[in-house]
């Protein structure tokens, strides 16, 4: 029997005009997509403070990154403790090594990063959503406090130059990776009432991804190339610095010498309220009037930001900052303060354009600090977390030397 498709291209090739000429497709590549789980290699249950290690061993096949997602079940210890909200709260670092135990990544204060970039970029319909609740969001009306002390499973992605930033990941080059994640103590995953201690448990935490098995000729072709140049992967990550503002018109020093800066972002907290337990820990408080960002010199504006009544300015910077995904409000206002006295994120975008590396890289180049500039009407007692994203480039090579560019 002829085959139909042969038909039908000699059919269209006599009754389409000639502009519309029709060819049949190319034969695609053979793959098969899969879904694995990665498990912990110990467990199964965690608690605060403990540090839970994942591997990924150096199999013929590409990972997904945009299909991969740590999965764990998670609940109070007690019904008057509920957990901040997003799951990512109970995540305190993130780590990323090679089999040879040489370390790739680091993303220390995960669970702050993440918040930031939740609390701006998720709206409240997805928020409620099955997406949302399985992140661990709260739908509207829900009882926090009923919902942390049931077991339930969630499932969150990875956010990491290595895990989420590349659309396949080929892990046979890396020689295997392993994924250390530390759980937070519970005053910074959880809020409680009636006086009870913040506590909670992690169960059966695994790593499922979706991956792209290839067959023996394409694997061997991948081989060659990786024995003639390697392998590169590129990607974007952050690093964490502390600071303290104590004095109300203050330069705050930020040392980081990475050579492609894409963005800065500023938490600020009040000591006190990080050491209340009725109140989630990543409170932000507002008491700056105007900031203004100094890199190598070079002043970010021009003129300072105000950041008085609703921070519209500062709420604008942010935007900038986040590339326009700016749903929510600059100022991430909590239920205990009115909306003058709420609670921001200060953001600056250092990028000349969006291509893959186009950071600011005069830090580096002059040896010197970035500045932060604020000023207030106020004594400020609080805590300083800048979290400034790079670019990095790994490169892996034949002879299982792993460079890093950044």
């Amino acid at each position: 029997m002829s085959s139909t498709v042969a038909q039908f291209s000699q059919v269209l090739s006599k009754t389409l005009p000639p502009e519309m000429s029709f060819n049949l497709p190319k034969e695609s590549v053979y793959a098969e997509r899969q879904t694995v789980q990665f498990t912990a290699q110990s467990g199964p249950e965690y608690i605060p403070g403990n540090t839970v290690r994942i591997h990924l061993p150096p199999n013929d096949y590409m990972m997904d990154t945009h299909c991969t997602f740590l999965q764990f079940s998670a609940k109070t210890t007690d019904a008057n403790v509920a957990f901040a909200e997003g799951i990512y709260s109970v995540i305190e670092r993130v780590r990323i090594t090679s089999a040879g135990s040489n370390l790739l990544e680091d993303l220390p204060y995960y669970n702050l990063r993440q918040r930031i970039e939740a609390g701006v970029t998720v709206p409240q319909y997805l928020k409620d959503s099955c997406l949302g609740v399985a992140q661990g969001y709260y739908a509207s009306g829900a009882d926090k406090f009923a919902v942390s002390s049931g077991l339930h499973r969630y499932m969150i992605p990875i956010k990491s130059a290595l895990l989420s930033n590349q659309k396949h990941l080929p892990i046979k080059y890396t020689g295997g990776l392993v994924v250390e994640i530390t759980l937070a103590p519970g005053i910074d995953a959880c809020v409680v009432k009636n006086g009870a201690v913040p506590g909670y448990s992690v169960r059966d935490m695994c790593i499922v991804s979706d991956v792209i098995k290839l067959n023996d000729q394409q694997i061997a072709v991948m081989d060659a190339a990786f024995k003639k140049q390697g392998l590169k992967l590129f990607g974007t990550t952050y690093t964490h610095h502390f600071l303290n503002y104590s004095v109300p018109n203050s330069t705050l020093n930020i040392c980081d010498r990475s050579a492609s800066q894409k963005d800065i972002l500023l938490l600020f907290r009040d000591n006190a309220v990080l050491n209340d337990h009725s109140k989630d820990s990543f409170l932000r408080a507002k008491t700056i009037s105007t900031y203004q960002f100094n890199v190598a010199g070079q002043l970010f504006p021009q003129k300072p930001i105000r950041c008085d009544d609703y921070a519209s300015e500062a709420f604008v910077e942010l935007t900038n900052a986040f590339h326009g995904h700016v749903i929510g409000a600059g100022m991430m206002v909590d239920k205990y303060n009115a909306p003058s006295e709420g609670t921001f994120v200060l953001g600056r975008d250092l990028e000349s354009s969006r291509t893959v590396v186009s950071g600011d890289k005069l830090c580096k180049s002059r040896a010197v600090d970035m500045q932060v500039i604020v000023t207030s009407n106020v004594a400020p007692n609080q805590r300083v977390d800048a979290f400034i994203g790079i670019d990095v480039v790994y490169e892996f090579l034949p002879t299982g030397e792993i460079n890093i560019y950044k």
